[in-house]
């Protein structure tokens, strides 16, 4: 009874269906209530951490934000002087990420699922440390992902670009990884992302200068350490477009084994982030979002949305030229289609696929 109502509140929290899941949850608690009353001094522990966790779940789904603990003021100067910053307000959650609804419903298994439930996953020795890599082809909406899981899970989130790193980083490449995590780990539950992972972590080869190496060695010592002790309170996301050029130490099980595919956008999610750039957009005319939405087939997230800005800035052109008439309309945006065309080719696409093939990670759009 206890596990098919929690696999009913998952499965319905996925849907979106946030009160009927929080009934659930609560049918849960009561149950075990019940169990917690002719249990013994061992059961009685685990089963407070469950129901602490069912209603930490609830205070959430009900929009109550945990009042904070604070944050350890000697991690964050850490991070501060290698040049990055710690967002633990998070405005950003799933519902804000068009589409993508296969993503999200494996992100909820892979990650928030076992960070829900603590006491259930390690019955099924199922922990969420260690490594997921997002890839696939770029302007998709990687990053926001990211953001929306750290909303999703109130965890503190660290944006890690490389290019903002180098300088930092230049001859003391190995010290500041350490650096790195052991901030980290001050800040837990935490997530901390890499992106564009590729241009830290290529593949090693004789042209690799020994820092660089030894730089790539202390990274996989770093992550390899959570997988091995199940550590929930520490994630490690890496986004790529080029997963193939990855040092494939980076890949192997126990660092970013768990690979999640970010797809360009269905037909639904095209229409949605149309919808959504052109709620901003007062003087427009008849749009049909369906039409614009198949026309564009094959272009990825960001290509969607510079057509919007695009056709804005055309007919925005128009009435400062004159013409009190001026609106975006279907044609305006047709019209686009004509100069914008998708930025990732088919051959790259079939690449993604092709590489998903071969790690076991088949892409499901």
């Amino acid at each position: 009874m206890m596990r098919n109502l929690l696999e009913k509140g998952l499965e319905t929290e996925s849907s979106g269906n946030k009160k009927q899941a929080v009934e659930l949850y609560r049918k849960a608690i009561e149950i075990l209530q019940r169990d917690f009353a002719r249990a013994d001094a061992v059961e009685k522990e685990k089963i407070r951490r469950r129901m602490a966790s069912l209603q930490s779940v609830i205070t959430g789904l009900e929009g109550h934000t945990p009042q904070s603990t604070g944050l350890d003021e000697g991690a964050l100067k850490t991070i501060e002087e290698l040049g990055l910053s710690v967002i633990s307000s998070h405005q950003v959650k799933f519902k804000d990420v068009a589409g993508l609804e296969d993503v999200k419903r494996e992100l909820f298994t892979k990650v928030i699922y076992p960070l829900r439930f603590p006491e259930l996953a390690k019955d099924f020795n199922v922990f969420v440390g260690g490594g997921v890599l997002f890839y696939g082809p770029p302007g998709n909406g990687k990053t926001f992902l990211a953001k929306a899981l750290a909303g999703e899970t109130s965890m503190n989130f660290i944006y890690v670009n490389p290019s903002t790193l180098y300088s930092k980083w230049f001859g003391s490449f190995e010290k500041n990884i350490n650096s790195l995590f052991t901030a980290a780990r001050g800040l837990t539950p935490c997530i901390l992302f890499f992106d564009e992972i590729e241009s830290l972590f290529p593949v090693r080869d004789e042209r690799s200068s020994e820092a660089s190496r030894r730089g790539v060695s202390q990274f996989l010592n770093e992550i390899g350490g959570f997988q091995s002790n199940g550590s929930s309170e520490l994630l490690i996301l890496g986004a790529t477009n080029v997963p193939w050029v990855l040092d494939p130490a980076v890949t192997r099980p126990g660092r970013f084994d768990r690979m999640v595919y970010i797809p360009p956008p269905d037909m639904a999610a095209r229409e949605t982030i149309i919808r959504h750039q052109m709620e901003a957009v007062s003087r427009k005319g008849e749009i049909d979002y369906g039409q614009i939405a198949t026309s564009t087939e094959g272009y990825s997230a960001a290509d969607v949305e510079y057509i919007c800005r695009y056709s804005a800035q055309n007919a925005f052109l128009k009435a400062v030229n004159g013409d009190e008439k001026s609106r975006i309309t279907t044609a305006e945006l047709m019209d686009s289609l004509k100069t914008i065309k998708p930025s990732v080719s088919s051959g790259l696409m079939e690449r993604y696929v092709q590489y998903g093939k071969l790690r076991g990670s088949v892409p499901s759009q």
